[in-house]
């Protein structure tokens, strides 16, 4: 069957997967079509594009008429899809992936097929629980993609929740092709890719190679002024109240204290009591920006290879074998030199390396001490350079004790050897995959399908953090390689001293500043500061296995409309998860932060987390899981024009998540020649995966109460499955040159499977009701204070979980429309022939019910709330939801060549945080405030605003069978809105890159 293909969402997933081959295809005098039958939703062959399923078909051919942006800015670009990641992944792993999240409900719920088959997990989603990763697909061997944006539980299992995207290889290919493109993006060294295809057709049969490379070079924050801009809010813009220079007390932890000098001087901010900007009078804590040590885009090499073979065997028997390898390396994510402080040393009186008085607590922790003889801190009260006074230079010469809250131990200062002053992560992801199908036919019409399919993702990640006892035994004098700690003297021979004030500084990597505080007496040994870092690495391995069977063909039963046609058949599948925590990373061999010194013999921590100033070693684990499915599928037309689908599904697995059964029906009737209605009703099921089914933990970063603090994430081996019924409604219409449909989408969910909000943990414990708040033992489980004391001002960490959360209700609309012209928008000019056409999805509601705390229902965490709208992007649920997501296009062609103009638009959202007053504490409880420094009040951000970006993309036929594209994406230079996040703009939707030139050469032998 033949049919032409029109404009819909799916388009822009196309063109970011054909980047390296067929995204560069030429735009021929014909329109594209494609001849294979709409596979994706059904077992029963032959489902058109227009059928009772919501299914959008683009080839690539077709893409390559839209530029081939980024895969991740096109993911962005996608209307059905809602708060992808993309650039920077700062913190969760996540550099070098890219996954679609279809309606907004994590990359996990949305199912990535490849020809019909299963992808296994990548292992960097981590943000979103799980989901495949795009950049695992190869480029060049694509032919065109399926998107399924409806609930698919019933023909494919679990995870198929919100759709389903599924990739299918070409099979057209009869010789060698080389791609090339290049996009020249300023302040960037420039994207560039490239990729090699061989084919051969013979009968019965075709080959396909393929291999292709990717590079992303690095853009720099500082290149994009809308990233880094002066301190407008505590909540975003990269600013940290856990600073340095930072705040200093007691050596019993309490007053007097004092604020470093050179805060405003060397990038960071001082802040007044009641949180306003000042100059230096009134100063009592600095803000310390870390995004200066990101970057806007990672720098980053992906490789990939894959072969196809497919062959009849006999009349009756085919073969399809295929086999991919990728690997994507990203060398340096750049992150803050040091982290925040959420570990601490033991006290020298329990053989620990400390000498604060400050009260134990976590783990008989104490402070960490700048002791009296630290030649940094004689030199700054001896100096006692203004604006510090004499009497807190007084108080400082029996030592001082750094803020547990308010300091860091390295911060303007930079790495002591990375040159740009950042800290660098590095993260390489190897995956591997091979799957083989037989097809055949009986004798009696029945046709089957077999197939297995194996892969294996591999994620490595290499980080670094400074470890506690040897940030205090620098501090005491005792640091560097060579220093006996039980014998050494302070700050003689191999032993050195580290000084943590900002007189250690000359120059500022945070804004490049000379340090008028500078003492080059007391300046740091660079091998020393990097002496105090420890490395760990994690290795995560995700695989899958499965088998499947289908069976389908006609029955003897014939209705009105034909034969009725069905398909059944079993699945099995085994998923692998295994977590290898290495060197200091591994807590069996490090559990505590004394341990990298066994020679102090202190006694084992009772809560072992590993010896690092901020990550929480973790401990290996090995988790897998066995699903057994079976499933029937009958197609009945009633008539002509009317045409029924039942689909059923039962999957098994095992253990405490139990089976589910899952129903799904459809229909289509064609009430006129030009129009037809569509509907659909199911019900979805998604299980927990083993990963965060083990008792195990990580720990991060977020904002939380406007300051960083940590965050351990639970894992929860009582998790129930989360379930989900789903309603689509659609009238679609063709008549003459238009094309168009509109439908209306309902999602139910019940249980849904999500992590706790931590800023909803922390702002409960400031209820002072009865048995709330302090007064509730099971909410104060939850966190670690200093001095153990329970207030929010003491908050060091907190600790979330995965849980069955409340139910979710989410609704809206999607529509398209296209009209193809036979020439030039009515009249004959030149055999030019014209297009015009738009998409959208109208989100109407993302309704969620009241959240309470798993172990006391009666401790509320966050009240129902409808996110339509809404973002945040801050340190909460990390979710955008525009209302309105659409883009037009107006497209001409002529024999040998296409030219066409795209426009992208996002309506703006609203932080989810209660309404900016502009009064104090308001403006420090809410990300809607935003400081202006001209009328110096803050004031609220409201809605942000809508962002568009035009494009403009020409394709030419040249002799020789070479073809060439020319883009200027985003023709305007569109800067992102501004949206309350690390980087000031909506990472789920926003592009940071501006306008982009882009030339693409396609050439065939």
């Amino acid at each position: 069957m033949s049919k032409s293909r029109y404009f819909c969402s799916g388009s822009a997933i196309v063109a970011a997967i054909v980047i390296g081959g067929a995204g560069q295809a030429a735009a021929q005098d014909k329109a594209a079509t494609v001849e294979e039958v709409v596979v994706t939703g059904s077992f029963i062959a032959g489902t058109p594009e227009d059928a009772a399923l919501p299914v959008d078909v683009m080839s690539a051919n077709e893409l390559a008429k839209q530029g081939a942006p980024s895969v991740v800015q096109l993911v962005k670009s996608i209307s059905a899809s809602q708060s992808a990641l993309g650039e920077s992944n700062r913190y969760n792993g996540g550099a070098g992936t890219a996954t679609i999240n279809l309606r907004g409900f994590g990359a996990s719920r949305t199912l990535v097929l490849m020809n019909g088959r299963r992808l296994a997990d990548t292992t960097a989603t981590a943000y979103q629980g799980g989901g495949q990763d795009l950049n695992f697909i190869p480029s060049a061997a694509i032919g065109r993609i399926e998107i399924l944006k409806d609930g698919a539980a019933a023909t494919y299992g679990s995870d198929a929740v919100a759709g389903v995207v599924n990739f299918i290889t070409r099979k057209d290919l009869d010789g060698f092709e080389v791609n090339t493109d290049y996009s020249a993006i300023k302040g960037s060294d420039g994207d560039y890719d490239g990729s090699i295809a061989w084919g051969k057709l013979y009968d019965g049969g075709n080959l396909l190679f393929t291999a292709d490379y990717k590079h992303r070079s690095r853009l720099d924050i500082r290149e994009r002024d809308w990233a880094l801009t002066p301190f407008e809010s505590v909540f975003y813009g990269g600013w940290s109240g856990s600073a340095n220079p930072g705040t200093y007390l007691s050596p019993s932890g309490g007053a007097p204290s004092f604020v470093d000098n050179g805060c405003n001087q060397l990038g960071g901010q001082l802040l007044t009591a009641t949180y306003l900007p000042t100059t230096g009078a009134g100063g009592t804590q600095c803000r310390y920006q870390f995004t200066p040590f990101n970057d806007l885009v990672n720098e980053e090499d992906t490789y990939q290879l894959y072969g196809e073979v497919n062959f009849d065997i006999t009349d009756n028997l085919e073969f399809h074998g295929e086999v991919a390898w990728h690997r994507d390396n990203t060398p340096e994510q750049r992150i803050s030199p040091a982290n925040l402080t959420t570990q601490f040393p033991t006290s020298s009186a329990t053989g620990g390396l400390s000498d604060s008085t400050a009260p134990i607590g976590f783990n008989n922790q104490t402070r960490f001490f700048v002791p009296a003889n630290n030649p940094g801190l004689i030199a700054l009260y001896t100096t006692c350079a203004a604006p510090l006074t004499a009497t807190q230079c007084a108080a400082m010469v029996n030592g001082v004790t750094p803020s547990q809250t308010a300091w860091r131990a390295i911060g303007v200062a930079g790495h002591p050897i990375n040159p740009d002053g950042a800290d660098y992560q590095a993260i390489e992801r190897t995956a591997f995959r091979i799957s083989g199908d037989l097809k055949g036919n009986f004798s009696n019409g029945i046709s089957w399908d077999g197939a297995l399919t194996y892969m294996e993702n591999k994620g490595t990640v290499v980080t670094h953090d400074l470890l506690v006892d040897r940030l205090q035994a620098a501090l005491n004098g005792l640091g560097g390689e060579g220093c006996d700690i039980l014998t050494g003297t302070p700050g003689v021979g191999a032993c050195k001293f580290f000084n943590p004030f900002t007189n250690a500084i000359a120059v500022s990597k945070a804004n490049g500043a000379t340090n008028p505080y500078y003492d080059a007496s007391v300046a740091n040994d660079p091998a020393l500061v990097n002496w105090m870092y420890g490395t760990y690495t994690n290795v995560n391995t995700n695989s899958i296995f499965v088998a499947d069977l289908v069976f389908n063909g006609d029955m003897p039963l014939e209705l009105p409309g034909g034969k009725v046609q069905w398909a059944a058949g079993a699945q099995y599948r085994f998923t692998h998860t295994i977590q290898d925590w290495e060197g200091l990373g591994d807590v069996g061999a490090t559990p505590c932060v004394d341990s990298i010194y066994p020679q102090l013999q202190v006694p084992t921590c009772s809560n072992p987390v590993g010896p690092f100033v901020f990550f929480g070693a973790q401990s290996d684990f090995d988790a897998d899981s066995r699903v057994g499915a079976a499933f029937a599928e009958f197609r009945l037309p009633a008539t002509d024009n009317l045409e029924f689908t039942l689909a059923v599904r039962h999957e098994d697995f095992g253990g405490n998540v139990g089976s589910t059964t899952n129903p799904k029906f459809a229909a289509r009737w064609q009430a006129l020649n030009w129009l037809a209605f569509r509907a659909s009703a199911g019900s979805t099921f998604r299980a927990p995966g083993e990963a965060i089914l083990s008792p195990s933990t990580s720990k991060g970063v977020s904002n939380i109460g406007g300051s960083y603090r940590a965050v351990v994430t639970a894992n929860n081996p009582a998790l129930q499955p989360e379930t989900a019924k789903t309603y689509n409604l659609g009238v679609l219409i063709k008549a003459g040159g238009f094309s168009g449909s509109i439908d209306y989408y309902h999602f139910d969910f019940k249980d849904e499977l999500e992590l706790e909000n931590s800023s909803s943990i922390y702002a409960a414990i400031a209820n002072t009701a009865a048995g709330q708040g302090c007064d509730n033992a099971a909410l104060v489980a939850r966190f670690v204070f200093v001095n153990n004391v329970c207030s929010q001002a003491n908050v060091l960490q907190l600790t979330r979980k995965w849980v069955n959360g409340p139910e979710t209700k989410t609704s809206g609309f999607d529509f398209k429309g296209q009209y193809d012209f036979d020439n030039f928008f009515g009249f004959e000019f030149h055999d030019i022939r014209a297009s015009v056409g738009v998409e959208g999805s109208l989100l109407k509601q993302v309704k969620r019910g009241e959240e309470t705390l798993g172990e006391d229902s009666s401790v509320i965490l966050s009240a129902p709330i409808d996110r339509a709208g809404l973002h945040d992007l801050g340190g909460g649920d990390f979710f955008s939801y525009p209302k309105l997501r659409a883009s037009g296009f107006v497209n001409l062609r002529g024999e040998n060549w296409n030219l066409r103009w795209q426009v992208l638009y996002h309506e703006g959202t609203t932080n989810v945080g209660a309404k900016c007053t502009g009064a104090f504490p308001n403006y420090v409880q809410t990300a809607d405030c935003r400081y202006n420094y001209a009328t110096q009040t803050y004031e609220s951000v409201g809605q942000t605003d809508a962002y568009w970006q035009h494009d403009l993309v020409a394709n030419i036929d040249l002799p020789w069978d070479t073809n060439v594209t020319v883009s200027v994406l985003n023709v305007f230079d569109a800067d992102p809105s501004f949206a309350q996040s690390f980087y000031n703009y909506d990472v789920t939707n926003g592009n940071p890159l501006g306008r982009v030139f882009k030339l693409g050469v396609k050439k065939k032998f």
